[in-house]
């Protein structure tokens, strides 16, 4: 698509969703993520029920 990694982010809770973190700037795993995926993460944030996309678009600013 032309552009780099730079400010890209993927959200994953389970071990198919590893494959997208080469491809993203900043991995992000849910609060309820399988331990591999958490260790994975740049970041990890609340779970889904908790509304874990809306607290790390927050944390980083995007939101």
């Amino acid at each position: 698509m032309g552009h780099g990694r730079a400010n890209t982010f993927a959200f994953g809770d389970s071990e198919n969703d590893l494959s997208m973190a080469p491809a993203v700037e900043t991995f992000v795993a849910m609060g309820n993520a399988l331990p591999g995926v958490k260790a994975a993460a740049d970041y990890v944030t609340d779970s889904v029920q908790n509304d874990g996309v809306a607290t790390a678009l927050a944390h980083f600013g995007l939101l």
